[in-house]
């Protein structure tokens, strides 16, 4: 028994699955890092071509990231020239995350609330940036 042919293009024998959509292609209509068909493909992340190669437009999880990022290093920065007018009661703290090692500090009479409040920001921020960032199986 022949294998399939391609659904896509029709001229080759079907090796592939999408596994969003289902259609059995061959090797020149499929993606294996995404593991799905062309037609898939530019359906979900359209593409632009620039030269020989094809840029992914970013995704609105990307861009609140960016956003996030944004107002939370605008707003470190006004409480930091906030706090500068009164120089004898500064507190501050901070949760770093580099990978999956947090790094936590804090100076101050307040610091233990500034920290425990920077490390539910940070867990939220995270939790956030997974739920939007993931990608949608079936």
């Amino acid at each position: 028994m022949a294998a399939p042919l391609c659904v896509l293009c029709g001229k080759r024998a079907a090796t592939y699955v999408c596994q969003d959509c289902g259609r059995a292609v061959c090797n020149n209509c499929f993606d294996p890092v995404h593991w799905s068909c062309s037609d898939c493909q530019t359906r979900i992340k359209p593409t632009t071509t620039i030269g020989y190669r094809e840029v992914r437009q970013s995704s609105a999880a990307m861009w609140l990231f960016f956003i996030a990022f944004a107002m939370i290093f605008i707003g470190i920065l006004l409480m930091t020239l906030g706090s500068l007018s009164n120089i004898e009661s500064i507190s501050g703290g901070a949760v770093i995350l580099i990978g999956p090692i947090p790094i936590v500090f804090g100076t101050g009479p307040y610091s233990v609330a500034l920290i425990a409040l920077a490390a539910v920001l940070t867990i939220f921020a995270v939790i956030f940036f997974y739920f939007f960032a993931r990608r949608k199986t079936r």
